[in-house]
């Protein structure tokens, strides 16, 4: 058995946040606790598929990590600006059934655009280093969901959203 360790928490020199920035922080974490439990499914959905799921399979503990590793960044930031993180909950409802590699890529595609929405909401509330992570989520979030469409088959020109994150 090999032994991994956790992605460490990357230092974000953060600006003040205002409250609007704390909000839109919170907001982004719910979506980023939601997407943790939803890229954890998928992965764990794939598990017994062998290999006809291996690039879904990585594809899976590559969002699960970076989902991860940002909810910590996002954690970290607001418990330093002195407010009260969102608690994950103990379950949710997944948008989409992970019970096939199309089902699994589909709903980490899912979970990826919910993620990059809410750093597009975020990103005007936030400055600094803040605001660089927020920006990198959006650009991160978008590209992940296009490597999952386009692993479920999907064609090129369809893979990708012009403007991520955007309503």
């Amino acid at each position: 058995m090999v032994a991994t360790s956790r992605p460490t928490v990357q230092a974000v020199t953060a600006a003040p946040l205002s409250p609007l920035g704390v909000t839109a922080l919170s907001t982004l974490l719910a979506v980023e606790h939601a997407a943790v439990y939803g890229t954890s499914a998928a992965g764990g959905a794939l598990a017994p598929l062998g290999a006809p799921a291996a690039d879904a399979r990585a594809l899976a503990y590559a969002a699960y990590a970076a989902h991860l590793r940002l909810r910590d960044q996002l954690t970290a930031l607001l418990l330093a600006a002195g407010a009260q993180p969102p608690a994950a909950l103990p379950a949710y409802t997944l948008p989409i059934s992970p019970g096939t590699v199309h089902g699994a890529l589909t709903l980490l595609a899912e979970l990826d655009d919910r993620s990059a929405a809410a750093a597009y909401a975020a990103v005007a509330a936030v400055g600094g280093g803040t605001r660089e992570l927020v920006a990198d989520t959006l650009s991160q979030a978008a590209v992940r969901a296009q490597r999952a469409r386009l692993t479920a088959g999907t064609s090129p020109p369809t893979a990708a959203t012009a403007f991520p994150g955007r309503p």
